[in-house]
């Protein structure tokens, strides 16, 4: 019983591989949502499970990539333009394409009857998977790119330009990046709205472009500081007139053969007297800054002088130094700023 039980489900399985070609479960890959390739035979040259199924799937594999390249050519030959006309969807490099296609999206699934020797397989590629991942890349690089143009913006702010245009044209190559990405959401015809994505995306190139061409025009300083507080490095000078000359366009620089101005200044404090009225008493001292600037690219010295302030405070002579201090940062960027090509 259990034999005649055995070779009717035998022939029931023969039956459903002539019927179906491959396994019912793999009609799901048949449908509109996916591109596919099957592949069925008899293994007539005595392969092995492992080698005929492999055979099988790599075969899969490779037609279901020949019919890809073949799609992805004719789709390449239209020219459809972003709607803002800065951008094109066209792909030149097509075999490139479908070859990552199938390396990134293409599966494989296998069957065999080792009673009667048929297999099957199948190479199906999920086309709104595809897409899924697509978008998610493009939205990647556009938050990337947000993320740097504000990283930029604050570098700019604080006068350190060359690291502002550093972080620019880092991002610069991932716009390319984008090309495949906008191809295949049209090429599989995804839902998404291509344009206004791409939209969003030129406009952020846009900014990017027109922030390292504003870089261009500034003046690049390379700024040595030093400072002495009664005895203490005084560190805030540097910050305090980098501050002054960010605000009329220069930007800053830690190399030196990126620089367009190299600008040195030493400074330092001296007590002088101190007045009582009453019961107050106010404490005085001086700064003294020497200034000097040089022309980077011809080591040309421009502008060579000392700047000395006042400062005073009832506390004591050390907070009257720092309050020149204070008054002697503008001072001093106000005579780099009218010494240099702005």
């Amino acid at each position: 019983m259990k034999r005649t039980l055995l070779l009717s489900l035998l022939v029931c399985v023969v039956c459903f591989v002539k019927a179906q070609d491959y396994p019912l479960e793999w009609s799901r890959y048949t449908g509109g949502r996916y591109l596919y390739d099957v592949q069925t035979a008899y293994n007539s040259r005595g392969m092995s499970e492992y080698e005929f199924k492999n055979y099988l799937a790599e075969t899969a594999r490779a037609t279901l990539s020949r019919t890809l390249e073949v799609r992805v050519q004719d789709a390449a030959r239209m020219d459809r333009s972003s709607i803002d006309g800065n951008s094109s969807i066209s792909y030149s490099a097509v075999t490139q394409f479908s070859t990552d296609v199938t390396l990134k999206y293409v599966y494989t699934k296998t069957y065999y009857n080792g009673h009667t020797g048929e297999g099957a397989a199948i190479a199906y590629l999920d086309k709104e998977a595809a897409c899924v991942a697509y978008k998610n890349e493009i939205d990647l690089i556009i938050n990337r790119v947000s993320n740097t143009l504000a990283t930029a913006r604050s570098y700019i702010n604080t006068g350190f330009k060359s690291r502002a245009e550093d972080e620019l044209n880092g991002v610069l190559p991932y716009f390319v990046k984008t090309d495949d990405a906008f191809f295949a959401l049209t090429f599989f015809e995804s839902g998404v709205d291509i344009n206004s994505l791409r939209s969003q995306c030129n406009k952020l190139q846009r900014e990017v472009k027109q922030m390292l061409a504003d870089l261009q025009h500034s003046s690049v300083i390379y700024l040595s500081c030093s400072a002495d507080l009664l005895g203490t490095p005084y560190h805030t000078l540097g910050n305090e007139v980098k501050g002054v000359l960010s605000k009329q366009g220069c930007s800053f620089t830690n190399d030196r053969s990126r620089a367009d101005w190299v600008i040195t200044i030493k400074a330092e404090a001296r007590t002088h007297s101190h007045s009582t009225y009453g019961a107050t008493t106010t404490y005085f001292a001086y700064v003294d800054a020497a200034i000097i600037i040089d022309k980077a690219i011809t080591s040309q010295r421009i502008y060579q002088d000392e700047v000395t302030i006042k400062g005073g405070h009832t506390r004591d002579y050390t907070a009257a130094a720092r309050d020149a201090y204070q008054k002697i940062s503008k001072r001093i960027g106000d005579a780099i700023a009218t010494n240099i090509e702005l």
